[in-house]
C-alpha cells in the first residue's frame, strides 16, 4: 500500500473494499500528514475515537464503553450502534443517527486532460463500474449514436480511473427514471471532471444538484434524447467545451484535499473530541440507554428491509 494518498493504487482490489481504501485509508493518511495523532489499525481500540467504514463492522457491533464510534456510512445503511455518522450526500443527513456531511476525496493521482488535445472531439468515457451505467447507454443504439456524433465510447477500467488525459467528455448517468435521487452517492464524478478539465454530462442526482452553481458546471440529461442533444451541443460548440473546462478549474479548489482535510480537522476538534469526552464520563444508565437505542434502530432497519422487499 502506498504511503501517500496522492498515489493511485489498485492493489486494494481483492484485499479490501474500494470504499474502505477510499475513505478509511486515505482519510488516515491525509490527517497523519497534517500532523494529527491517529493510527491505522486492524485492532479495535479500547478507548478513544474509532472511525470505521460501515461495511467493515457487523450491524450488531457495540463499541466498548470508552470508545466513541464514528461510522463512515458511504453508500451503505446507518450503523445502529454508531455515536455519529459521516455521510457523503447532504440528502442523507438524519438527526436520529447524528449525521455530518463530509465531501468525498477526489480521485487520487488524477491525470488531467492533455492540453495538447485542444478542441479534439474523439473520446467519451464513463469512470466507474459497468453496473452503474444506465442500460440505455450500453446497447447498439448507443454505439450507433456515438458513431454519428464522431465519438468512441470507453468504460474506463479500474486501473485507469485516474487517467483523464485522452478524454474529451465524461458521461455519468445511472438511470433515466428520475425517481431515485441517489442519496447515498457523492458528487465525486463531478469533482473529478472539474479537476481534470473535462466537460461532464450527468444524470439527475441530488449530489450533483447540491454542487451546482452556474450553467457551466455540467450538463444534465434526464432522458436518452436529452443526452444525445447535450452531446450534439458540445460537439458543435468547442467554445462551450473550453468554457466548461475553465469553469471546472475554477471550481476544483472546493474539492482540494487540503480543504477537505481542514474540514476533517474541524470535525474532530469541534464535534468528535468533545463528544468522546462526554461519552467517557457518561453514567451507567446512559450507556444502557445507548444500547437500548441501538436495539430499537436495529428493529427499525429490519422492518424497513422487509417493507422494501
Amino acid at each position: 500500500m502506498p504511503q501517500s494518498p496522492d498515489v493511485y493504487w489498485t492493489g486494494f482490489r481483492g484485499h479490501m473494499r474500494s470504499g474502505v481504501y477510499a475513505w478509511v485509508v486515505q482519510t488516515y493518511q491525509r490527517l497523519r500528514d497534517a500532523g494529527m495523532a491517529c493510527e491505522l489499525s486492524a485492532e479495535l481500540p479500547r478507548e478513544g475515537i474509532l472511525v470505521a467504514h460501515r461495511k467493515s463492522l457487523p450491524r450488531d457491533f457495540i463499541p466498548p464503553a470508552g470508545v466513541l464510534f464514528v461510522c463512515l456510512r458511504a453508500d451503505a445503511t446507518f450503523h445502529p450502534y454508531a455515536h455519529q455518522h459521516i455521510v457523503i450526500n447532504r440528502l442523507a443527513l438524519n438527526r436520529w443517527y447524528h449525521t455530518f456531511y463530509m465531501p468525498h476525496w477526489p480521485q487520487a493521482g488524477l491525470i488531467p486532460r492533455d492540453p495538447a488535445r485542444g478542441d479534439r472531439w474523439e473520446n467519451a468515457a464513463f469512470f466507474g463500474a459497468q453496473e452503474c451505467i444506465a442500460r440505455e447507454i450500453q446497447g447498439e443504439a448507443w454505439a450507433a449514436t456515438l458513431r454519428e456524433l464522431g465519438l468512441r465510447w470507453q468504460v474506463v477500467p479500474p486501473e485507469k480511473w485516474h487517467d483523464f488525459s485522452e478524454i474529451d467528455v465524461v458521461v455519468a448517468i445511472r438511470d433515466f427514471v428520475g425517481k431515485n435521487r441517489h442519496a447515498n452517492k457523492p458528487p465525486t464524478k463531478l469533482f473529478n471532471a472539474w479537476r481534470a478539465g473535462v466537460p461532464a454530462i450527468l444524470g439527475r442526482e441530488s449530489a450533483y444538484h447540491q454542487q451546482w452553481r452556474r450553467t457551466l458546471d455540467y450538463l444534465e440529461a434526464r432522458t436518452f434524447p436529452a443526452l444525445v442533444a447535450a452531446l450534439r451541443v458540445l460537439r458543435d460548440n468547442p467554445g462551450l467545451r473550453r468554457e466548461m473546462a475553465f469553469n471546472g478549474r475554477d471550481r476544483a479548489p472546493e474539492s482540494d484535499p487540503a480543504v477537505i482535510t481542514a474540514r476533517w480537522q474541524e470535525f474532530f476538534k469541534t464535534v468528535a473530541e468533545p463528544a468522546c469526552e462526554r461519552w467517557r464520563s457518561a453514567a451507567a444508565w446512559q450507556h444502557r440507554l445507548f444500547c437500548l437505542n441501538g436495539r430499537l434502530k436495529t428493529k427499525a432497519q429490519d422492518w424497513q428491509e422487509r417493507f422494501w422487499r
